[in-house]
């Protein structure tokens, strides 16, 4: 059924002069970003890691993808045909970086690539064709999302690294980059033996047997670049025409490796912030140390706060609760609570041997244990913590609605000497409660104008009777951190030799 305007909407209820049954709504609620404070975050992580994300983590698929470009259009030359035909040479990647992926998980189900739920029905086959209706269905639904090239995935970091440009007659095309050649080229070596196959020599439909792809997969293990690949990665990711804050916070990491002698990923994000950990970089790497110390501090805030709204929705489970019941609620579960002030509440929940990294883990910790009493002590320790980081100046401007920490810390001093209930009913009230609702409200309208997805985001509402979860709504999952870019940076950085891989 179409959809009806708001202007059809209110002439049929106009008609109408009595009620009517009608169709039962299929909500989907959402449940992502609830507090719209996301981008600040990515928009920090791109003051030390900027061009990577949390997806692409390894050298190969950047390879295969431009090499697939390079073959493809090899292939479209070699045809004779005077005009390129793009969705041929979009199919052959596509096809390439399929092969690619089922060759992987057929040796590790548990292979670090997008799409291992996706192409699961496709290892269970002795012969997949690659062109028909079916495969043409594949291709439109892993484009934007499982694909090597998707938007979610290696697609941003191909260009934004260098390894491809646009074609300057063909917008979705790809051209490998000169930079790039000398990893393409050691690819197609160990490539070779399979080279002559139909499905690496031709455009248009072809069929893979299960055993050839068993076959292929140990001729470009995921994990097992080259030295030229590395090389070449090594240069776009660390290079003199790599941006300045990617090197330093590369070399950040390496130092922070060294001193730790260690390369896990929770032990490198805790050492990289400084104090209270003993690390003390050299003076030029003072500055992406601040940068990262500001992302973690950023993403506590954050975690924080979707924290607390996720504490607010499982105390409304059960029945609607005024402000005043949430706040007493809260604060029964805190220690520190006689204090005389706000002031003096916050700093009662700080503790000088935790850093932002051990406090979101903490409150991870007790989400992870379905804790539900101790979670408003971590959370509150969590806040604290944020609010009495030194103030330092923002790296660029910070819309005021995404609750950046100088709106946060401005507020917080406003209302220093307010008595505890009254600081945490500000914080609950505004900071959770109405910045979900301006957020849910605003994407809500946003979606419907664009013709968007049909979601309700509004998760909490203001009733008569108190607030309540909205009609239909769950508390949904636990709360996540955003991702860091750590990982990627981390396993970059082995596959390339910067780090030594295990240290």
């Amino acid at each position: 059924m179409a959809k009806l305007s708001i202007v059809e909407l209110a002439e049929a209820a106009a008609a109408r002069d009595e009620p009517a049954f009608v169709t039962e709504l299929n909500t989907n609620f959402g449940n992502i970003d609830p507090l719209g404070m996301r981008q600040i975050n990515f928009d920090l992580m791109d003051q030390v890691f900027p061009g990577l994300n949390n997806a692409a983590r390894h050298v190969r698929p950047f390879v295969i993808v431009a090499w697939s470009w390079r073959q493809a259009l090899k292939l479209a030359k070699e045809s004779g045909a005077k005009k390129i035909k793009v969705p041929a040479l979009q199919d052959y990647v596509d096809r390439v970086e399929v092969m690619f992926a089922l060759s992987q998980f057929l040796q590790d189900r548990k292979s670090d690539l997008p799409g291992g739920e996706f192409l699961a029905p496709l290892l269970q086959e002795e012969k997949i064709t690659f062109g028909g209706s079916a495969w043409e269905k594949r291709r439109a639904k892993r484009e934007s999302s499982t694909a090597l090239s998707a938007p979610v995935s290696y697609g941003p970091g191909l260009k934004m690294l260098g390894w491809i440009r646009p074609h300057p007659e063909y917008r979705n095309v790809m051209l490998p980059t000169t930079e790039a050649i000398a990893a393409l080229d050691a690819l197609e070596a160990v490539l070779r033996p399979a080279l002559k196959h139909e499905a690496f020599n031709s455009l248009g439909s072809v069929t893979v047997t299960r055993a050839e792809l068993v076959k292929w997969g140990k001729l470009w293990p995921l994990d097992k670049p080259t030295s030229a690949e590395s090389k070449v990665m090594r240069d776009l990711l660390l290079g003199p025409n790599a941006p300045l804050e990617r090197q330093m916070g590369m070399t950040l990491l390496r130092a922070a490796a060294a001193h730790s002698k260690s390369t896990e990923v929770h032990i490198l994000r805790e050492i990289m912030c400084g104090p209270p950990a003993r690390f003390r970089p050299q003076p030029d790497l003072i500055a992406i140390r601040d940068s990262w110390r500001r992302l973690q501090v950023r993403q506590l805030f954050r975690f924080s706060l979707e924290s607390l709204f996720y504490w607010v929705m499982l105390t409304l489970e059960s029945h609607q609760r005024s402000i005043d019941e949430l706040v007493n609620t809260f604060l029964k579960r805190v220690p520190s609570t006689a204090a005389s002030n706000a002031r003096d509440w916050l700093k009662g929940q700080l503790s000088s041997a935790r850093g932002p990294t051990t406090m979101l883990d903490r409150i991870q910790q007790v989400l992870a244990e379905r804790n539900e009493p101790a979670l408003p002590q971590a959370i509150a320790a969590g806040i604290a913590c944020c609010l009495n980081e030194p103030i330092a100046r923002e790296p660029f401007p910070q819309q005021a609605e995404r609750l950046p920490l100088s709106r946060a810390r401005a507020e917080a001093d406003a209302r220093a000497s307010d008595s505890v209930a009254e600081f945490m009913r500000h914080v609950i009230e505004s900071w959770v409660l109405a910045q979900h609702a301006y957020w849910s409200v605003g994407r809500g309208l946003a979606d419907a104008r664009a013709g968007g997805k049909m979601l309700l985001r509004l998760r909490v509402i203001l009733d008569e009777g108190g607030w309540s979860l909205t009609p239909g709504a769950a508390v949904g999952n636990v709360p996540r951190p955003t991702p860091d870019r750590l990982q990627t940076a981390i396993t970059l950085a082995q596959e390339c030799g910067f780090l030594e891989a295990g240290r």
